[in-house]
Protein backbone atom coordinates (compact mmCIF):
# COMPACT_ATOMS: atom_id res chain seq x y z
CA UNK A 1 0.00 0.00 0.00
CA UNK A 2 1.17 3.52 -1.22
CA UNK A 3 2.49 5.72 1.89
CA UNK A 4 -0.33 8.46 2.82
CA UNK A 5 0.67 12.06 1.85
CA UNK A 6 1.06 12.98 5.35
CA UNK A 7 2.84 9.97 6.48
CA UNK A 8 5.38 10.93 3.89
CA UNK A 9 5.41 14.36 4.96
CA UNK A 10 6.22 13.06 8.55
CA UNK A 11 8.76 10.51 6.92
CA UNK A 12 10.47 13.46 5.46
CA UNK A 13 10.67 15.61 8.82
CA UNK A 14 11.79 12.61 11.01
CA UNK A 15 14.44 11.91 8.09
CA UNK A 16 15.57 15.42 8.69
CA UNK A 17 15.62 15.22 12.76
CA UNK A 18 17.83 11.78 12.14
CA UNK A 19 20.36 13.07 10.24
CA UNK A 20 22.95 13.55 12.18
CA UNK A 21 22.53 10.55 13.80
CA UNK A 22 20.72 10.95 16.86
CA UNK A 23 17.06 11.81 17.65
CA UNK A 24 17.77 15.04 20.23
CA UNK A 25 14.91 15.05 22.67
CA UNK A 26 13.69 18.30 21.14
CA UNK A 27 13.36 16.37 18.21
CA UNK A 28 11.60 13.96 19.53
CA UNK A 29 9.12 15.88 21.28
CA UNK A 30 8.04 17.30 18.20
CA UNK A 31 7.80 14.69 16.09
CA UNK A 32 5.44 12.69 18.98
CA UNK A 33 3.31 15.74 18.90
CA UNK A 34 3.11 16.26 15.09
CA UNK A 35 1.86 12.37 15.48
CA UNK A 36 0.00 13.14 17.62
CA UNK A 37 -2.08 15.90 16.48
CA UNK A 38 -1.88 14.68 13.12
CA UNK A 39 -5.37 12.95 11.17
CA UNK A 40 -3.90 9.69 10.81
CA UNK A 41 -5.12 6.29 9.97
CA UNK A 42 -4.42 3.87 13.70
CA UNK A 43 -2.02 2.16 11.11
CA UNK A 44 -0.41 5.34 10.21
CA UNK A 45 0.26 6.37 13.20
CA UNK A 46 1.86 3.27 14.56
CA UNK A 47 4.20 3.64 11.20
CA UNK A 48 5.35 7.06 11.72
CA UNK A 49 5.52 5.74 15.55
CA UNK A 50 8.54 3.79 14.18
CA UNK A 51 9.78 6.81 12.96
CA UNK A 52 11.18 7.68 16.55
CA UNK A 53 12.72 4.24 17.08
CA UNK A 54 15.54 4.25 14.21
CA UNK A 55 17.37 6.19 11.26
CA UNK A 56 14.82 7.15 8.96
CA UNK A 57 15.84 7.81 4.96
CA UNK A 58 14.00 10.45 3.01
CA UNK A 59 11.68 9.10 0.93
CA UNK A 60 12.43 9.68 -2.87
CA UNK A 61 8.95 10.78 -3.81
CA UNK A 62 8.18 13.79 -5.47
CA UNK A 63 5.42 15.65 -3.46
CA UNK A 64 3.68 17.21 -6.84
CA UNK A 65 0.37 17.08 -5.79
CA UNK A 66 1.38 19.95 -2.85
CA UNK A 67 0.68 23.29 -3.92
CA UNK A 68 3.63 25.43 -3.96
CA UNK A 69 2.43 27.07 -0.88
CA UNK A 70 2.06 23.08 0.92
CA UNK A 71 5.73 22.74 -0.48
CA UNK A 72 7.49 25.60 1.18
CA UNK A 73 5.65 24.61 4.63
CA UNK A 74 7.01 21.58 4.60
CA UNK A 75 10.61 22.63 3.93
CA UNK A 76 10.07 25.25 6.57
CA UNK A 77 8.84 22.68 9.22
CA UNK A 78 11.88 20.44 8.25
CA UNK A 79 14.43 23.63 8.60
CA UNK A 80 13.01 24.41 12.04
CA UNK A 81 12.89 20.74 12.82
CA UNK A 82 16.96 20.42 11.85
CA UNK A 83 18.05 23.80 14.34
CA UNK A 84 15.35 22.63 17.05
CA UNK A 85 18.41 20.97 18.77
CA UNK A 86 20.42 24.38 18.28
CA UNK A 87 22.97 22.43 16.35
CA UNK A 88 22.82 21.93 12.49
CA UNK A 89 25.08 19.37 11.21
CA UNK A 90 26.30 19.19 7.63
CA UNK A 91 24.43 15.82 7.04
CA UNK A 92 21.13 18.08 8.27
CA UNK A 93 21.99 20.17 5.89
CA UNK A 94 23.08 17.90 2.88
CA UNK A 95 18.85 16.20 3.89
CA UNK A 96 17.83 19.94 3.56
CA UNK A 97 19.18 20.24 0.39
CA UNK A 98 17.81 16.87 -0.72
CA UNK A 99 14.19 17.36 0.28
CA UNK A 100 14.84 21.15 -1.47
CA UNK A 101 15.29 19.14 -4.78
CA UNK A 102 12.15 16.69 -3.64
CA UNK A 103 10.06 19.70 -2.79
CA UNK A 104 11.10 21.60 -6.18
CA UNK A 105 11.92 24.57 -4.17
CA UNK A 106 13.51 27.48 -6.30
CA UNK A 107 16.72 28.55 -4.67
CA UNK A 108 15.66 32.40 -3.40
CA UNK A 109 12.27 31.01 -1.89
CA UNK A 110 14.36 28.33 0.32
CA UNK A 111 16.92 31.53 1.00
CA UNK A 112 14.22 33.51 2.18
CA UNK A 113 12.96 30.73 4.67
CA UNK A 114 15.83 29.72 5.95
CA UNK A 115 17.16 33.28 6.95
CA UNK A 116 13.34 33.40 8.95
CA UNK A 117 14.44 30.97 11.13
CA UNK A 118 16.11 31.98 13.74
CA UNK A 119 20.02 29.78 14.17
CA UNK A 120 19.59 28.19 10.60
CA UNK A 121 21.95 30.43 8.76
CA UNK A 122 24.39 30.89 11.40
CA UNK A 123 24.60 26.94 12.10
Amino acid sequence: MAESQLLTVIRMWAAVAWADGVLAEPEAEGLRRLIRTADLTPEEREAAGRFLEAAVSLPETFLTSLSPEARRGVYRAACRMAIVDHHVSDTEKQKLARMRELLAIPEDIAHEIESDIPGLTSA
